[in-house]
């Protein structure tokens, strides 16, 4: 039984991992399958050091970031201080595979579980992998639960002070602390360090420094400079960095082949999705993004981007079978015209087609095939210089909305557009579902009770 809930546990993290790609799975479903994965994590925690052994000779055999995370869970349940170097030991020998299902794991134990976790791995002359899991787990547990974890107390969970892990010798260090740093509007000294981060050597760091430098920005936290464009001026150089760091990744994903394509591609797509939102709609530079970018890379910035305008790019990409039925479901996002009800498709190949087979793409499993002659003469309503999506143009409500009612791969762009408008509107779809419902409705009545304006995108 033990064993079982070991094993499921390290497959039902692997699905939630990817769940927010899914054009399927709605908060309803995830929230069905988080009690599922919930369940075996009690059954887990009811085992306690009888967990250990199964779970780590999983995680010996597989080496996947799933097995990590239930390996993770029994360790930081258990407390065994034997068992929590066992696991550093094998994340810092592959940190790039394992690193992930720990930090994970750190934001689905009990908070004070976590916080004990976290005050362990940032003290002085920790190691760099456990400094690095420990800052991104914080990062994720203050974005999930802002009100019991804010960046005015984060200093009483993390040991050291933040500006000294922006300026590590280590640059893994350094990228996770940026990630904290955007919270912290008040603290002089670390915005101007995340401000020296835009010119590191490391072009990850550059890429988190500046992604944190725009979100600081866009609450007014630069405003007490000389320049009252100081903020405006800022997001422009955050979003031209970020812009050179998605090229030299590019570069990156290009060589790398295997499971370090795939790593590639998730860090890429990541922070295609911040450029999104910190590159004004209208803006000259999309033409150059589109062109620079592999296609599918170049579909998911126009989704997230919301801008009507680009639309012809996505017609454009459903004459290819590479990408027909992905841009199919870009253009129906911004549209909202149903591609099936309005009957923009085409008839589906016979799936004896070996050259349709070549071509299909997992994420794309279950999408209609668009009819691109047909879409591209399809009238729709345009937005000039404004977001869209579902075929509105993007607020406050209509996000919250969304984020109620829409598929995983919907809420994750709608969750950008909140952020974007108001940066104290955040729901993280990739943090248990309990916890999203809690936020959202947390969000609803905020706006009903301070009559929050609708400001538009």
């Amino acid at each position: 039984m033990v064993r079982r809930h070991v094993e499921d546990t390290a497959f039902y993290w692997s699905q939630n991992d990817v769940s927010d790609r899914s054009p399927r799975l709605h908060l309803s479903d995830l929230n069905r399958f988080n009690a599922t994965l919930q369940a075996h994590l009690d059954g887990i925690e009811v085992a306690g050091v009888g967990a250990w052994p199964i779970a780590m000779a999983m995680l010996e055999r597989w080496k996947k970031p799933g097995e990590a995370f239930a390996c993770a869970y029994v360790a930081f349940t258990t407390g065994e201080a034997a068992e929590l170097e066992a696991l550093v030991a094998k994340v810092q020998a592959r940190p790039d595979e394992l690193l992930r299902g720990v930090i994970s794991a750190l934001a689905w134990v009990p908070n004070h579980i976590a916080r004990n976790v976290i005050e362990r791995w940032t003290e002085h002359d920790s190691r760099p992998v456990t400094v690095v899991a420990a800052l991104r787990a914080f990062s994720l547990i203050s974005s999930q639960i802002t009100s019991s974890v804010s960046s005015a107390n984060g200093d009483t969970w993390i040991r050291m002070p933040l500006h000294e892990f922006l300026t590590s010798s280590d640059a893994h260090v350094r990228a996770a602390a940026c990630r904290v740093a955007a919270n912290y509007d008040d603290d002089e000294q670390i915005k101007e360090r995340l401000k020296d981060a835009l010119k590191d050597p490391d072009f990850s760091v550059r890429a988190r420094a500046s992604i944190a430098v725009a979100r600081l920005a866009k609450r007014g936290a630069y405003r007490s400079r000389p320049s009252e464009h100081i903020n405006e001026d800022l997001t422009i150089q955050s979003a031209e960095t970020l812009w050179q760091c998605i090229v030299s990744q590019v570069a990156v994903l290009n060589q790398a082949t295997g499971w370090y394509a795939n790593q590639a591609k998730r860090r890429l797509n990541r922070w295609v999705e911040h450029l999104a939102w910190m590159v004004t709609s209208g803006s000259s530079h999309v033409s150059e993004i589109l062109r620079v970018m592999p296609a599918r890379t170049a579909l998911r910035f126009v989704a997230y981007h919301g801008d009507t305008d680009h639309l012809g790019f996505v017609t454009k990409q459903m004459a290819d079978p590479r990408t027909a039925r992905y841009a199919g479901w870009v253009w129906q996002v911004i549209t909202g015209v149903d591609l099936v009800a309005s009957g923009l498709v085409i008839e589906e190949p016979s799936s004896a087609d070996s050259a349709l087979k070549a071509v299909q793409i997992d994420d794309d499993f279950g999408l209609p095939l668009p009819n691109s002659t047909v879409v591209s003469d399809y009238r729709i309503t345009h937005c000039p210089g404004q977001r869209c999506l579902n075929g509105h143009v993007v607020t406050l409500r209509s996000m919250l909305e969304i984020m109620e009612s829409g598929s995983q791969a919907v809420r994750s762009i709608a969750s950008q557009h909140l952020q974007s408008l108001d940066p104290d509107f955040f729901v993280s779809v990739r943090a248990p579902a309990v916890i999203q419902i809690k936020t959202i409705d947390q969000l609803q009545e905020l706006m009903h009770l301070e009559g929050l304006h609708e400001p538009t995108a």
